[in-house]
């Protein structure tokens, strides 16, 4: 636990919305949301990478985002989900603590989501693929 992480301080409502837990994680909505029901798996134990997590570990997240998605689903009604990690600096991790994004999607929530995470790197042209 890392008391200056706002991620360890799961069970302060002010910083944290969860939406449901497990024994190793909890899922929470993003404080500045991509789409409505965005939410992050987290783990409760302070891991800044994914690589760190044990397979019991990966699991769980795996079983806490399936709920998550089901509960999502009955109130946002998405078509599509992107799911993503910005696993170090250099990939856009802003909080030293492991958390995994997944963000509803609509048809026509952005112009061209061809490429998708793609677009999170440069040189990532769809046009360029065919």
């Amino acid at each position: 636990m890392d008391i200056g992480c706002l991620f360890c301080q799961a069970g302060d409502p002010s910083l944290n919305t969860i939406l449901c837990e497990n024994d190793l994680f909890y899922a929470r909505f993003d404080n500045f949301p991509a789409n409505p029901g965005h939410i992050e798996i987290v783990p409760r134990r302070h891991v800044v990478s994914f690589f760190e997590l044990d397979d019991q570990e990966v699991l769980s997240a795996y079983t806490l985002m399936r709920t998550a998605r089901d509960l999502i689903n009955e109130k946002y009604f998405p078509e599509a989900y992107t799911i993503g990690i910005n696993d170090g600096k250099a990939a856009g991790r802003s909080i030293d603590h492991l958390h995994i994004h997944l963000i509803p999607r609509h048809h026509g929530d952005v112009t061209d989501p061809r490429g998708g995470i793609r677009r999170a790197a440069p040189n990532s042209d769809p046009d360029a693929w065919q």
